[in-house]
């Protein structure tokens, strides 16, 4: 059995040497799937009633928590070693520990769970979803953790579907209205996202990892291991940049409701003009 096990969540089926690399043929196809999914979505529940649409969250938020829990019984078998020149099993791979909660896309599990179902996580609700709509968007679009795993494996449907699946709740969230964002609270953002780098900063310390990018460039070109950047300067730099797209994020938010309520204002004057021209008829 546990050589089966092995064997199902390797990294290889078919030995064809085709990964998820940015931009290659899979990237582009798993980001045209999860888009499609995403606009799908959307036409589907945009006349739905809001307990629809909310129950349709919960059961993305709950799959969200299903796949990364569930992800932490197979890493023996996910990320076990082999012999380069014989494909002969050398060890498990035992507990990935970069999955732990420690990065912004693991951490936002189980506060998406919290904001989406616990009434006090109301209060955090809309910084959650504004997160949950970037942080996996920028590891879609540059997959760092995928490895040599083909794009059928385990390895690669799990870290996409994850990500996607959240992604998904974030942007529908907004998209259907079941968020609307006021950029007088983004304040809250910005709250959680220095909570978030003092998190991560504290899990590098206990245990020695990477966690939010904090201890080398989210790239591994070297800046702090070449000495261009001080280590201190990304407990900085990497909030900065992800509060300033969250502020971009309300921006598109506050413009697109602007331009709808232009529309809508446009079409209920030329309602109006109808109805009194026919009246006068």
């Amino acid at each position: 059995m546990r050589d089966l096990f092995f064997k199902l969540f390797e990294e290889s089926h078919f030995d064809t040497g085709i990964k998820v690399t940015p931009m290659s043929i899979p990237h582009v196809v798993y980001l045209v799937l999860i888009t499609g999914a995403i606009v799908g979505g959307y036409f589907l529940l945009r006349k739905a009633t809001k307990e629809r649409k909310v129950a349709v969250m919960k059961i993305l938020i709950v799959l969200v928590a299903v796949s990364y829990i569930s992800d932490f019984f197979v890493h023996e078998f996910v990320y076990a070693s082999y012999d380069e020149a014989t494909g002969a099993l050398l060890s498990g791979g035992g507990l990935n520990m970069d999955k732990l909660p420690f990065h912004i896309c693991t951490l936002l599990c189980p506060l998406g769970l919290f904001a989406q179902f616990n009434k006090y996580g109301k209060k955090i609700f809309e910084p959650v979803v504004m997160l949950a709509s970037l942080a996996p968007l920028m590891y879609i679009f540059v997959p760092a953790s995928i490895g040599d795993a083909e794009p059928w494996c385990y390895q690669a449907v799990q870290t996409m579907f994850y990500h996607g699946v959240l992604l998904a709740w974030g942007i529908l969230n907004i998209s259907l209205g079941l968020v609307e964002p006021n950029i007088k609270k983004c304040y809250k953002s910005a709250i959680m996202l220095v909570c978030i780098t003092l998190w991560a900063k504290l899990g590098n310390i206990l245990l020695e990892h990477n966690w939010f990018f904090l201890e080398e460039d989210a790239f591994y070109i070297g800046l702090v291991e070449n000495n261009i950047l001080p280590k201190w300067s990304l407990m900085l730099i990497n909030p900065i940049v992800f509060f300033s797209a969250v502020l971009a994020l309300y921006g598109i938010c506050h413009l697109v409701r602007w331009i709808k309520g232009k529309c809508n204002s446009k079409k209920n004057i030329e309602e109006k003009k109808d109805i009194k021209e026919l009246v006068n008829v």
